[in-house]
């Protein structure tokens, strides 16, 4: 299946680790060149580094951002446009929510998480607009989680932020479809990344089990029993990147395993 990549050229924030580095990955697989941007300059030079060598015909460069800081936002996607040429994807990946009860969280955590995600993925995207306007593919891809739907437990702030992202992303495919822009969001269940980790963790903790157990615990609400993985999520944005996808807009996909229960 010709999916028209080749060739497009992609911002991905949050891209040095976990979901970021595997959509990075997966693009650069069909051919796209790449923006990495993320506050860990090393892990984002590793990555480009390993980008390249795999894929020499693809141009790759590692951009610095600090997303709680908005001047280092507009410089990082002047940086990268500039590097790349143009610009015909944005992927807005980093971001997360700190995961435990209300009274367990860190006050100054609100501010820090909420400044990154939704309020950094909306100046990125402000900054990417004038670009992707000039663009004849052009889209946005927003990583949300599926607690902006269906909250549940150790997810007072995962809620909220989430469920932000996914409003911003059908105001956002609203406003910018006039200019050809899709904007949808990918919703992942609990993925195996270092968070997974994390929730394995806290569930042991909470219900006195082992990790073993608590891992199990959490499959068992998984209706097909798996843990996802990042790879899952970044098919997915390949295909949404792509010209197969061109009237699919202000949507948001749950990738869990079927978990979520509602419609």
């Amino acid at each position: 299946m010709d999916l028209a990549l080749k060739n497009r050229k992609a911002i991905i924030s949050g891209a040095n680790r976990g979901i970021g580095k595997s959509i990075a990955l997966a693009y650069a697989a069909e051919g796209v060149h790449l923006a990495l941007l993320g506050r860990n300059r090393e892990a984002c030079s590793e990555l480009a580094q390993e980008i390249a060598k795999a894929h020499p015909q693809i141009k790759c460069v590692a951009v610095h951002v600090e997303l709680e800081e908005p001047p280092t936002i507009k410089r990082a996607v002047e940086e990268s446009v500039h590097a790349l040429g143009g610009l015909d994807i944005l992927v807005n990946c980093a971001g997360g929510a700190y995961r435990g009860k209300l009274t367990e969280i860190p006050e100054d955590a609100w501010e820090r998480y909420f400044k990154v995600k939704p309020l950094g993925l909306i100046r990125m995207t402000r900054e990417a607009v004038p670009y992707l306007r000039k663009s004849d593919q052009p889209r946005v891809i927003n990583i949300s989680g599926t607690r902006g739907r269906e909250p549940g437990p150790q997810s007072v702030m995962a809620g909220p932020i989430n469920f932000g992202t996914l409003s911003v992303t059908k105001a956002l495919a609203n406003e910018l479809g006039p200019f050809g822009i899709t904007v949808n969001a990918i919703a992942p269940g609990s993925t195996r990344t270092r968070r997974w980790d994390e929730l394995v963790t806290l569930t042991a903790r909470d219900n006195k089990l082992s990790e073993k157990e608590a891992e199990a615990r959490l499959l068992s609400e998984v209706p097909l029993g798996i843990v996802i993985e990042p790879e899952d999520i970044s098919d997915l944005a390949v295909f949404l990147a792509s010209a197969r996808a061109r009237a699919i807009s202000g949507t948001a996909i749950n990738v869990d395993g079927g978990r979520t229960r509602s419609i």
